[in-house]
Formats: structure tokens, sequence, C-alpha cells
């Protein structure tokens, strides 16, 4: 049995699991959450306390990590570009004043092994385990069975990634399936949600307008607009309403011309990353915004991912899919680590 300790940590969540993997002769590893911790994004004033915490019961449960259980190898997977200095992994996340590097994360775990990806990635590596991802069809369409998939995301903010697998995405359950990944599963971060954001029309100017004297810059980017602060200013920009993200969320039940908005910002968004980068494969979207208000659901969304395209132009068979898990990018993490190891061990 394998231990892996996993981590997907943004601004508003983060989500700390222990899994064991059991590996067979014939099926696929199969990963088990054996304990999970969740908590705000604020709730620790770094990643050393926090993970400090890690070793301590929680409200009378177990702790999720224990000197008589050791670790195989961590994976942390943060929101927010992660580079190597000094031969070590760091990253300095832009929504959450917490810095990572991997050597003092060996030190504080005591875990020889210690990955760093960056969320998205995960989220990423999630797409090959559908049903722990719990994914559902959002757009019909027809994938390439080799293309580069997009991976989309907003919550505090916007994150992409892109999934490439030369030995495609089908076939289930077999080991076979894992060898072939290991050696081709490769994942493409980005940090597109700082990109600036295209407005289109004197309405969406206005509305941009709007936004930028809000923010106090003249440059708006993706994480500006979608995102939960994003629909926060779209409710204020058409109500006058001051809405907090949370509020805005519930205000798309009575307010739908909010949700199409936002829906319509969303779907640009996403259509944009997909001609970049032509992920044949499909757009996967996750992250909490989907979960919060029905963006995928939404007309507007479908119209603007198609907008201005011929019947016969690529993006009509682009499927998009939803992936609904909360722990999808824990899951995306574990996968990194075991087709790791398996490098590893092969060297």
């Amino acid at each position: 049995m394998i231990r892996i300790l996993a981590a997907d940590i943004g601004a508003t969540h983060c989500r700390f699991a222990l899994f064991a993997a059991e590996i067979s002769n014939e099926d696929l590893p199969l990963l088990s959450i054996r304990r999970k911790r969740v908590f705000p994004g604020r709730a620790f004033p770094d990643c050393a306390t926090a993970l400090r915490g890690l070793f301590a019961a929680d409200a009378g449960t177990q702790a999720l990590l224990s000197p008589d259980e050791p670790v195989d190898t961590a994976v942390l997977a943060p929101a927010g570009p992660v580079f190597e200095q000094d031969g070590e992994a760091v990253c300095a996340m832009p929504n959450l004043p917490w810095v990572l590097r991997s050597d003092e994360i060996r030190s504080l775990l005591g875990i020889s092994r210690v990955l760093l990806l960056n969320d998205l990635s995960a989220q990423a590596y999630a797409c090959l385990l559908p049903a722990e991802a719990d994914t559902v069809c959002a757009l019909e369409g027809k994938a390439a069975p080799r293309a580069p998939l997009a991976v989309a995301a907003a919550g505090t903010g916007f994150g992409k990634a892109l999934l490439l697998c030369e030995s495609g995405y089908s076939g289930e359950g077999k080991k076979e399936r894992l060898e072939r990944l290991a050696g081709s599963a490769r994942v493409l971060p980005s940090e597109g949600g700082h990109a600036e954001f295209p407005f289109v029309g004197e309405d969406e100017f206005a509305f941009a307008r709007f936004a930028a004297r809000k923010k106090g810059g003249s440059r708006l980017i993706g994480d500006d607009i979608v995102s939960g602060a994003g629909l926060a200013l779209i409710a204020d920009h058409l109500t006058g309403s001051g809405a907090s993200p949370e509020q805005a969320a519930k205000m798309c039940v009575d307010r739908p011309e909010i949700l199409e908005w936002y829906a319509r910002f969303y779907g640009r968004f996403c259509r944009n990353y997909v001609l970049d980068s032509m992920a044949l494969g499909g757009l996967y979207v996750c992250g909490g915004m989907a979960l919060r208000v029905p963006v995928l659901s939404s007309p507007a969304f479908a119209e603007e991912f198609h907008a201005q395209t011929p019947p016969e132009h690529f993006l009509r068979s682009v499927p998009v899919w939803h992936m609904r898990a909360p722990e999808a990018g824990l899951f995306g993490a574990a996968l990194y680590a075991l087709l790791r190891l398996r490098a590893w061990s092969n060297r």
C-alpha cells in the first residue's frame, strides 16, 4: 500500500487528504481517501502553520497525519504559478499570502518526496479519473481521442491548464492504462487568468468602465471578471446593490440577467482558451463558481462558447464537461504523485 498526502490549496478553500493506493496486477491502482481536512483559505496565516495543524486532532476527530503512519510522498497543489528556485519548487500564491517551498515542506512533514504543482494542473490530471471527479456532460460534442484537453475553473480567481496524452484517454480499469499514462500524460499549466479580459459592445464597455472604477485601475483581467468578485461586480453594475460574491450568487435566482452576463463572460473566456490551444479533446470546467451558480446550464454560456462560428467550425464538435466533485483536485494530485512514483521506480 502506498500512502499519499494530497492538498488542493485555494484562497477560498484548502483541502488536505491522506490517500491509500492499493496496486493489483490487473487493475489501475485504487485511490481511496482515508482521512480529509477542509478549512477556509485564510484560516491559517501561512503554509507552515497549516501543515503543523495536520498532526493535531480536530473537534474530536483523528489527526490527518501521524508519526506512526509514514507517508510515501506529498503533493501540494496551490492556486498559483510553481517555479524552480535554487533547485526547489516554489509557489507564491497571488490570492493568499502563502509561500510554499518544497524543502521547507519536506522538513515540516518529515517526508522525503514532496511535489508542488499548480492547482489547475491537479484538476487536469483528475480528467483521467472521471468517476472520482463526478464528471457530467454539459455540452454535447465528439472529442478527438488524442487531442489536448482544456481545463478551466472560476473561483476566487480564474485558472486554466491543458492536458496532453499521446496514448489517448479511452480504456477503463486496466493496469496497462496507467503504464501508458505514466509515459505520455503531461500537463501544461497556465496563468491565463491574468490575461486582459475582452469586452464586446457598448453595454459591456460601460460595465468595464464601472468595474475599472471599482477596482481602482484601468486594466481588467480574467481574475477580475470570471470569478466570485466578477459576479459581484456584475450584480452591482446591474442593480446597484453592492452585493458580496455570496449575495450575488443568490441574486441570480430572482435577477436572471446577472447570471446571463456572467455565463456569457465565462463562455467567452473558455472559448478563447479552446481556440488558443486547439483543445479538440474537450473542455472540462471545475471550480466553486460553476457549483455555486448554474453557469453551464445557462443558454448564454453555450451561445457565447459557439459565438460567430458556422456549424462546421471545430468548436461545434468540442464537448464541455463539468467536474462536480470538490475533491477532484485531490484525486488529480494523488494520481500525479502515483505517476511520479512510477517514474522514480523505473529509473
